[in-house]
């Protein structure tokens, strides 16, 4: 049966092929055997693909493929290709949901849905867990189109917009998609080492991304975070040192928003619940610039394994705040949100056990991509939006996004029904 598969006939000349026709496509295709390789170690997966519609696949390259490491969960199954879960945990994280032409991607990110779900588990980690799939986002970068993914990477389309029939549409890039790590192995890859002891100490009981039976702790899939600078809550050492374990987890849990997950160009003049109980007040100003109470965005839409992670240049204190009082021209340090707090230096803090310490895959450089995004403005005045309350876009919907006949169950093994696509557009702040 196997054999029928690889022997798919070219239908079509050029780009476009027949629907049906994908492992066709792919051996026509040099620079994408390590990719035909891989489909064809996942029973079925070939045709069932194909069969589907409403889809877009971006496709790495041979060299692409070549230029993982081996020591990352993405090159372990790219290297072994003996683990089923991990290789279709993989190749589900470079399938969006919905069709996604070149002409339809903008400077604006949009973070669209994929295949890649909760079902994919190893006994070392599960891939992802987010509600209906990992996203991952789409945006163009001056005449590229550029593919956004977990460990801030960013993948560039080389060849865009390979038809195979009318619902598929395939992208080849020149890195491949990594997996999105779980909240304090980013905040420690990223350097956040501050917060990333601060969450250690305060024992949120809250679930990063882990498996085995030593890790217990509630699932707060689809949350979004914000996570101070190291400096953030340096200034207010003197308030976290005499802070007792319960008013440590209320300040941290009033930086999260359970069940919404929210990209940048989502936000406007709203409040939203955090997980503490009080409401976080939003503010995006006509510069692009966006605010969380006194704070403001600084790098936003980090793509974890189960949330979405943006910085801040100031610690938020619980309680009610006044968008008029906010000062967008003053200096984080002249908008401390603890009275008479003190600084500490940071080797001072109260805080000395760091998750994750000693790991090597620290982000040294951020991508300029990221870092030169701007927000959406709104005007200071707005009203909430259906898009800002909920994290998904107010922009229109890609061809065919909505629908996926045959595209859930049988796609891949493991995979469980998607739901209806959520699709957030997103841009990294100043």
């Amino acid at each position: 049966m196997r054999t029928s598969i690889w022997s798919y006939a070219l239908m079509a000349a050029g780009s476009c092929l027949a629907q049906g026709d994908l492992a066709g496509l792919l051996s026509s295709q040099e620079d994408l055997s390590t990719l035909l390789e891989l489909v064809s170690l996942v029973p079925g997966l070939a045709d069932t693909l194909a069969a589907a519609s409403n889809i877009t696949i971006v496709a790495p390259t041979n060299a692409a493929f070549d230029a993982v490491p081996r020591n990352v969960p993405e090159g372990e199954a790219i290297e072994q290709k003996n683990d089923s879960i991990a290789i279709g945990a993989l190749l589900a994280n470079h399938v969006f949901k919905g069709v996604y032409p070149s002409d339809i991607i903008t400077d604006v990110p949009t973070f669209a849905q994929t295949l890649l779900n909760s079902s994919y588990i190893i006994p070392r980690q599960p891939f992802s867990n987010f509600t209906g799939g990992q996203y991952n986002g789409l945006v163009k970068n001056g005449d590229d189109v550029c593919i956004l993914s977990g460990e801030q990477t960013i993948s560039t389309v080389t060849q865009a917009d390979i038809k195979l029939g009318d619902g598929i549409t395939i992208h080849k890039i020149d890195t491949v998609l990594s997996f999105g790590p779980p909240l304090q192995l980013y905040t420690y890859r990223a350097g956040y080492l501050a917060m990333n002891a601060a969450l250690e100490a305060a024992d949120l009981g809250i679930d990063i991304g882990l498996t085995g039976a030593d890790e217990k702790g509630l699932n707060i899939s689809d949350f979004t975070i914000f996570i101070p600078k190291n400096d953030a809550l340096s200034s207010i050492g003197s308030v976290l040192e005499t802070a007792d374990k319960n008013t440590l987890q209320q300040v941290l849990k009033y930086h999260i928003i359970p069940n919404n997950v929210i990209f940048s160009p989502s936000l406007g003049n709203v409040t939203i619940p955090s997980l503490q109980g009080d409401n976080l007040t939003f503010t995006v100003l006509p510069d692009g610039s966006a605010w969380v109470n006194n704070a403001k965005i600084t790098f936003a839409n980090a793509i974890l394994y189960n949330g979405i992670a943006h910085e801040i240049d100031a610690v938020l204190n619980p309680g009610d705040f006044d968008r008029a009082s906010l000062k967008p021209s003053a200096p984080a340090s002249e908008r401390i949100a603890f009275p008479s707090a003190a600084a500490v230096p940071i080797s001072e803090l109260p805080f000395s056990s760091i998750a994750f310490q000693g790991d090597q895959e620290t982000y040294t450089k951020t991508p300029a991509l990221l870092q030169t995004m701007i927000a959406v403005p709104t005007s200071t005045s707005g009203a909430a939006t259906t898009g800002a309350a909920t994290g998904t876009q107010s922009t229109p919907t890609p061809t065919g996004a909505a629908e996926f006949p045959g595209a859930a169950n049988s796609l891949f093994p493991h995979a469980v029904m998607a739901l209806p696509v959520a699709i957030g557009a997103a841009a990294a702040l100043l």
